[in-house]
């Protein structure tokens, strides 16, 4: 920070310290989803860097408000953002600060099944990563080329990615980072129809969440415990884990995930032969895919609630 400092004239100081501060409130809103608020105080302090020409704090400035815009899924917002903030990179010749963008373009066109140009903006992060011998920041790139693969249904490549991210997150005693990656590791078996597999993958990804105290994060997980246990015919089982993810995501407020859990809560109840509280949840998940725009999803459960008995 202080070598920054002494790129500025001190009538500009304070401006700087400003643009710190509003990156500050809105990475705390960001940490609570309220990304709203989180966007108006980065957008604020991109325009005190643009107007101090700090590219460095640009390029801070939109790397935030497209993860803001990102988790907000407005995707090519998101891109548009992470365009420009490479397009400065690239004119400071910053090519380290590039792999976070280039990983980041790689999660808005998997967000968008994009997945071949996921999968090459994920290898270029990846090799700039390796290239600057940044061992620990490789690893959230191998899991997203693991998701990649998952999707494409490449399921023995998935998982070597995801026992690399793995093998680099425990090398770096970052315990908490391996909770996803365990999570994704139980959806691969569980694809796999290792059902018992997947069940301790993800009871120890659940486990490392509730001992930091990650709440939200809980929910996927225990989502997942419930399709296991409903591919077992454990209904109950099944359905006590998709209340659990149902009611965290409820209360974070998270709408659009509600929609993966009521339709999950659908399928069950189709299983059971409930096609009324079926239809219900169905038609909720539905609901949801289309104030959100998922065409994707909502085409599956639109197809489901059509082949329901009356």
């Amino acid at each position: 920070m202080f070598c920054v400092l002494l790129n500025f004239r001190p009538e500009s100081l304070h401006l700087l310290f400003q643009a710190e501060v509003l990156n500050t409130l809105g990475k705390s809103y960001y940490q609570e989803r309220q990304f709203n608020k989180a966007i108006t105080f980065y957008q604020e302090s991109l325009s005190i860097s643009q107007k101090l020409q700090n590219r460095r704090g640009e390029i801070a400035a939109l790397l935030r408000l497209g993860n803001a815009y990102l988790e907000l899924r407005q995707f090519q917002q998101a891109r548009t953002l992470y365009h420009q903030c490479l397009e400065i990179e690239q004119q400071i010749g910053n090519r380290h600060s590039s792999a976070s963008t280039y990983h980041n373009l790689g999660r808005v066109a998997q967000a968008l099944r994009e997945f071949e140009q996921a999968r090459r903006n994920y290898q270029l992060a990846l090799q700039i990563f390796i290239d600057f011998g940044d061992h620990y920041s490789s690893a959230s790139t191998y899991h997203q080329l693991g998701i990649v693969a998952q999707e494409k249904r490449e399921f023995e490549q998935a998982r070597r990615n995801y026992q690399q991210a793995l093998q680099i997150t425990i090398e770096s005693g970052d315990r908490y980072s391996c909770a996803p990656t365990y999570y994704h590791l139980g959806w691969v078996a569980q694809e796999l129809r290792e059902f018992e597999e997947a069940r301790r993958n993800y009871q120890q990804a659940l486990q490392i969440k509730i001992e930091f105290g990650d709440r939200y994060s809980t929910a996927r997980t225990y989502h997942e415990l419930g399709r296991v246990a409903q591919a077992l015919r454990e209904f109950e089982e099944a359905r006590r884990n998709y209340q659990q993810a149902l009611q965290i995501k409820i209360e974070f407020g998270d709408r659009y995930s509600q929609a993966l859990t009521y339709h999950a809560l659908g399928t069950l109840a189709k299983a059971e032969e409930n096609y009324a509280e079926a239809r219900a949840n169905l038609q909720t998940a539905l609901e949801i895919y289309v104030e959100y725009k998922d065409e994707y999803w909502g085409a599956v459960a639109r197809e489901i609630l059509e082949g329901l008995p009356e």
